[in-house]
């Protein structure tokens, strides 16, 4: 059974109506439980009861109290409630170390600090039933109650020394290759980004014995790459608290809680020291100068003689024509891709104050979070149904030359629509997991035109069922904010989210994929056009990095690729 990060929701009193489970780790990177999941998968029912009774006399031995639950597969469950949260690399080694005892053990929810989750007695199971106890219900609530103390921790430890330490040489990452620079362990790619290795250890806590020999180090690592990356203490200790960053804040499970915030300023510190006679600019001020430019981004306006004020007058009126008509002239869910590359074309044109857009199908691809192939196929139905029009076709690095344009039929009744207020987006981040659907509800509560689900149902044109799914979403993520007086959105939390759901990984391997296949083109207009002259791959085009969460809680991916333009 996969669950889905989008579909993750508070717990509540109620059980919920389809099959669901719980993360096994929480935000500080720590569990409060011990869970041990023998999977029918692995044998058959018979194996699982087998190993289930020899997994729960090797706990009593220890002195464990365990709960215990069956699958309708066939399936168990044996947890072990603690009185004391447990790291993520001691809880991931006592479970994996017993795994090479019982053959029906599958560590895997005890393997991810992002994705490891367990279903709890109670819940819908897939194939019909539920999850339920195999003790009463008194005599769990009691061991939940009276939890196991660190001394069943230790013992279980103990006996399982020879298999945590085979364990540990097993999953030793292959030593660094030589040319894998990294002389003083920040392994800065670029201002703002941090790299794939550090990145993980952050979000996992994984890290290669080789390199770092201690969890100290492997923390300190990432504390001292972020520093010179440019980032500032607030925005590690933010990942931290909000759980962007569990692998790290499993690193620090070592602390009380109320020491942590203390021990990162310390290693922050002590990061700062380190990379003091190296850092050529500030490490506590960064602007969004560094972002990923691309040969196909917008050229000034080409459109002769109109004011900066006549072009967004008129950008603004296009603008409300798409909002007013869009439902009934793009319908569906094939529309939604459309609506959102002319929500891209219209953020452009604002941004660098023309209704006229020199615009590579890949820059919008970027922008909108779907394939290059994808924005063509829209731009050529936008055309034909008179949203816009393609002066020119590109040649050599220039891109094709579009204008915004209104369908024939609108030309005469536009100018009397009321202008929208705020600013216009193109999918943000976030809503590359969380969906289409829920990016238009967003909108529509962010820019005031709704407030509650009956009015969202009417200024989206989706259906009622859709829309309270897609506010239930929001609201899980706190996106949106129930109120007395509606709805509110909450556009500050954005960024966070993005980088829960992995959306901004997917968004630089977008931008990398395109960088290589830029290149490639250049390459060729050097061996068959004379005028053509070969350039390397530029750095600015390989990464890419979100603005500061404070920094501007509307940005989008078009700030990435567009040139900006004050009007």
């Amino acid at each position: 059974m996969e669950y889905r990060d989008r579909d993750e929701r508070p717990l509540t009193p109620a059980l919920p109506s389809a099959p669901a489970a719980v993360r096994v780790y929480g935000h500080d990177g720590a569990c409060a439980a011990l869970c041990f999941d023998l999977d029918a998968s692995k044998g058959g029912a018979q194996a699982v009861a087998r190993d289930a009774a020899g997994l729960e006399r090797w706990l009593v031995e220890c002195g464990a109290r365990v709960v215990t639950d069956l699958s309708p597969s066939g399936g168990r469950h044996v947890y072990v409630p603690l009185a004391e949260r447990l790291d993520y690399t001691t809880a991931r080694e006592l479970v994996e170390a017993l795994a090479t005892h019982f053959p029906t053990l599958d560590p895997g929810p005890h393997r991810s600090l992002t994705t490891g989750c367990i279903r709890v007695p109670g819940s819908v199971h897939a194939r019909g039933g539920h999850q339920v106890l195999t003790m009463s219900l008194n005599a769990a609530y009691d061991v939940l109650r009276r939890r196991n103390g660190a001394d069943v921790v230790q013992a279980m430890r103990v006996r399982l020394t020879r298999e945590i330490a085979a364990w540990r040489a097993a999953a030793q990452a292959p030593p660094p290759s030589p040319t894998a620079a990294d002389p003083d362990m920040v392994g800065r790619l670029a201002q703002g980004e941090l790299s794939a290795r550090l990145v993980r250890i952050a979000r996992e806590g994984v890290y290669d014995t080789a390199r770092y020999a201690t969890a100290s180090e492997a923390r300190q690592a990432v504390i001292a790459g972020a520093a010179r990356a440019g980032w500032r203490l607030t925005d590690v200790a933010a990942r931290l608290a909000d759980g962007r960053w569990p692998g790290l804040a499993a690193l620090y499970a070592r602390y009380a809680p109320h020491q942590r915030h203390g021990a990162l300023a310390r290693d922050w510190r002590a990061a700062e020291r380190l990379i003091s006679g190296g850092a050529n600019e500030p490490a506590t001020e960064r602007g969004n100068d560094h972002v990923h430019r691309s040969n196909t981004s917008a050229q000034q306006s080409q459109g002769g003689a109109s004011t900066a004020f006549d072009e967004h007058a008129y950008i603004r009126t296009w603008r409300a024509a798409v909002r007013t008509y869009e439902q009934h002239r793009l319908p569906g869910r094939a529309g939604y891709t459309l609506r959102f590359v002319l929500r891209a074309l219209g953020e452009m044109a604002h941004r660098t104050g023309s209704r006229y857009l020199a615009v590579g199908t890949r820059s919008l691809a970027v922008a909108c979070g779907v394939d290059h192939s994808t924005v063509s196929v829209a731009l050529r139905a936008l055309t034909a149904a008179g949203w816009c029009d393609r002066l020119e076709a590109g040649r050599g690095e220039h891109a094709d030359l579009y204008a915004l344009a209104l369908p024939h039929d609108l030309q005469d009744t536009a100018g009397t629509l009321r202008w929208d207020a705020g600013k216009v987006h193109a999918l943000r981040p976030a809503f590359r997991e969380l969906g289409h659907v829920t990016a238009l509800v967003f909108e529509a509560v962010e820019t005031g035109r709704a407030r509650s689900i009956t009015a969202l149902v009417t200024a989206t044109g989706i259906s009622r069922r859709a829309v309270h799914e897609a506010v239930d979403i929001l609201s899980a993520w706190a996106l949106l904010e129930r109120t007395s007086h509606g709805l509110v959105a909450r556009p500050e939390a954005l960024s966070r989210v993005a980088e829960q759901l992995g959306a901004l990984d997917a968004v630089t391997a977008q931008l990398r994929r395109y960088a290589r296949q830029r290149a490639a083109w250049r390459a060729y207009l050097a061996r068959h056009e004379p005028d053509a002259e070969p350039r390397d791959l530029d750095d600015a085009e390989t990464w890419w990095w979100p603005p500061d969460d404070a920094a501007d809680a509307g940005w989008t991916l078009v700030g990435a690729v567009t040139p900006h333009v004050a009007a």
